[in-house]
Formats: structure tokens, sequence, C-alpha cells
């Protein structure tokens, strides 16, 4: 367990006995999950610091018409929901599922406050980690927000190239892909098809090849 906890970015540059020292007093739970298994329900308490020991987990965001939105997607050996454990109204925000066969470490937040007295440079990681996630969570509001189905598939391509290759295979499915971009799968299906009428790219299955790079890129911006 200390390994995989010296790899999340929290605990980044101390020792391993200092993270044995932190957790010596045995103070944590580890739960284990089944896929498709709700780890956190939206609107529930949020006690606890969570870190993702094995497997994966999904925040997703279901908003009142009963459609879901993919906030993030958390994997071994990072932390979710850290940022409100500490807030007034300390709520999961979203709900949290396992994507895969998951254990999670749970820290009640009166315990990890003296871990963060006790330890400096875990103080300043997580001050660290919770302004990151602060600008992930802007720039996803406002890629959800401001941004056409057109423009966000066009940055999502951008982003999954690799070096200076024009091919991007595709994970998710279509439906999975309009949950991301917060869309109906219809209206994204309609988009990428405009897409390939406009000479941007070109679909097969799960092969999408970038036609027009440069127009991409202004799309994105």
């Amino acid at each position: 367990m200390l390994e995989i906890i010296l790899r999340n970015p929290m605990f980044r540059g101390i020792s391993l006995s200092d993270v044995a020292t932190l957790f010596e007093n045995g103070h944590y739970q580890i739960k284990h999950y089944q896929t498709n298994d709700v780890v956190g329900m939206q609107g529930e308490p949020c006690n606890h610091l969570m870190i993702v020991l094995k497997g994966e987990v999904q925040a997703q965001m279901i908003e009142h018409t009963g459609k879901l939105i993919v906030m993030a997607e958390i994997s071994a050996p990072h932390a979710y929901a850290a940022a409100f454990i500490y807030a007034e109204q300390n709520e999961f925000p979203v709900t949290v599922v396992a994507q895969k066969e998951s254990e999670i470490l749970f820290v009640r937040k009166e315990i990890f406050i003296e871990m963060l007295q006790k330890n400096r440079v875990l103080l300043q990681n997580f001050l660290t980690f919770i302004s990151n996630r602060s600008k992930f969570l802007t720039d996803k509001i406002h890629f959800l927000t401001f941004r056409t189905i057109k423009s966000k598939i066009a940055d999502f391509l951008l982003k999954r190239r690799i070096g200076d290759n024009l091919v991007v295979m595709l994970d998710e499915t279509q439906q999975e892909l309009a949950d991301m971009f917060g869309v109906a799968r219809p209206s994204l299906a309609r988009t990428m098809k405009e897409m390939e009428v406009e000479g941007l790219i070109t679909s097969e299955r799960k092969k999408i090849t970038i036609v027009n790079l440069a127009q991409l890129k202004r799309l994105a911006m």
C-alpha cells in the first residue's frame, strides 16, 4: 500500500519511512468495489481523503433531467474529491462509480489534517493539488458550457493525437464520448458527420483521421 501512496502527487518528495510514520496509527480503511459499484453518491457527505489504490473510478454528474456528464476518470494512485473534504458544505459534487474492480483507501478528514500538520511537504503538495483541481474544474466548466460540439470534438482529437500522427484511435463508444462532452449522442453523431462532409476528418469505426489539421486547430481555440 505504501509504495502506491508514494506515487500519489500529494506524497511526492516524502520518504517511505515518513509515509509509514504518517500511517502507523492504522486510522484508515481499504474498501473493495466491483465494476459499476457506487463509491460515493452525489450530495452525500464527503468526509474522507480517498485514494485509488487499484482500478479506476469515474466521476459522473447527473442533472435533474437524468442527463449524465462524465467529469473525470481517476485511476491508481490518484485521489478524488479531496478538494471538497474541508468545504463548509462538504458533499460529493458528483457520483463516483467504479469502472473496474477497485480498491480505495479512506482516511477520515480529522486524521488527514493531523498528517498535514505533521508534514510540511504533504501540506504544500495538498495545497498544490487543490489549486490544480480548481483549475481543472474551471477548464471543464468552460469546455462544457462555452464550446460548440464541433469545438469539443476538435479539442478532444488534438489532445488524443500522438506526435505528428494524424490518426486517432478511439477507446470510447460514441455514447461515452457524448457523456464526456455533455451532449446527446445523436447530436454528436450528426456533428461528426458534418465534420466529415466539410473535409475536416474521416471516420472509420473507432479510427478517426485528421484531414485538415489547421482548421481543426482553429476550431479548438
